[in-house]
């Protein structure tokens, strides 16, 4: 994901916007032209539209943006309210915390995270060469020899990698805890109503947009919790938030209820997802939640 900053251009007509590009190929100033031929109030700041997501730019330009592509002049591009001339002044890449960088060589890559291979080939189509990877090839020079960004490559291996790190609990030992003596782990349910309704473990509180602020506000930081979840695919995340927040001891339920109820609960119900619904661990925060 990065963010895009921007400085734009506007004419009503397409005689301006042509004026306009013509003198910013003559090397004009850009805010020097946005004062002369904008009729955006941004032409008081240069032009200066300030940061935006990268989809806002795309859904305007039609096009992917690069780090490489900043100080690129892009346009005139016309709308339903006028013409654009954009200049891309600033690109900031989010970059995912991790160990893998674009320098990290592909045999260190192999011995840290050994299905990355298949992840590569499976997301980006790069294949693992017959004859192995060169001594000297890195996650960078394999990803610039496919044509792909090598930010975005190294951010899905650490985001990849980080969610197989995870601290997890498998549904036998969690099922052993639940019948020993003494106190259990929390268990926090952060699935949808609708498959809360078909599957549930039995002391579980499901956490919703209406009560995640008087839950999480009643638990000890150092407790145990178990995160529950469809197939341990939004606990990872949720985990990472809460660790954010000063919560130490949270395991996902390994394979989340679905394991549950084919190796321990087999009267549960399974359901099936047959693609992501959008849903995301956030989506049991409020606003003010987000805002923290």
């Amino acid at each position: 994901m990065i963010k895009v900053r921007a400085s734009q251009v506007f004419c009503n007509s397409v005689d301006d916007a042509v004026a306009a590009k013509k003198s910013l190929d003559e090397g004009r100033p850009f805010e020097e032209v946005a004062e002369r031929f904008s009729t955006c109030p941004s032409k008081k700041n240069g032009g200066d539209l300030g940061w935006m997501p990268e989809g806002s730019v795309q859904s305007l330009l039609g096009e992917t943006l690069t780090e490489s592509d900043q100080g690129k002049i892009l346009g005139p591009v016309h709308s339903q309210y006028g013409y654009h001339i954009l200049k891309i002044t600033e690109i900031e890449v989010e970059r995912v915390a991790g160990p893998i960088g674009g320098d990290t060589r592909m045999s260190a890559l192999n011995e840290l995270f050994p299905e990355a291979h298949t992840l590569l080939f499976k997301t980006f189509h790069i294949g693992l060469p017959v004859a192995g990877y060169k001594a000297e090839d890195t996650v960078a020079s394999v990803a610039n020899s496919h044509g792909k960004n090598v930010v975005e490559v190294v951010n899905f291996l650490n985001k990849e990698l980080g969610d197989r790190q995870i601290a997890v609990i498998s549904p036998q030992d969690l099922a052993d805890r639940l019948k020993s003596a003494g106190p259990g782990p929390t268990l926090l349910d952060i699935r949808e109503k609708w498959e809360w309704d078909i599957a549930r473990i039995d002391g579980a509180t499901r956490v919703t947009p209406e009560n995640n602020q008087q839950v999480l506000g009643s638990l000890d930081p150092a407790a145990e919790i178990v995160l529950i979840d469809w197939k341990q695919d939004r606990g990872p995340s949720f985990q990472r938030w809460l660790a954010q927040r000063g919560f130490s001891n949270v395991k996902c339920l390994e394979g989340g209820i679905d394991a549950w109820s084919e190796r321990v609960d087999t009267r549960q119900s399974r359901y099936d997802i047959d693609e992501d619904d959008g849903y995301r661990y956030e989506d049991i925060l409020s606003e003010d939640d987000h805002s923290h």
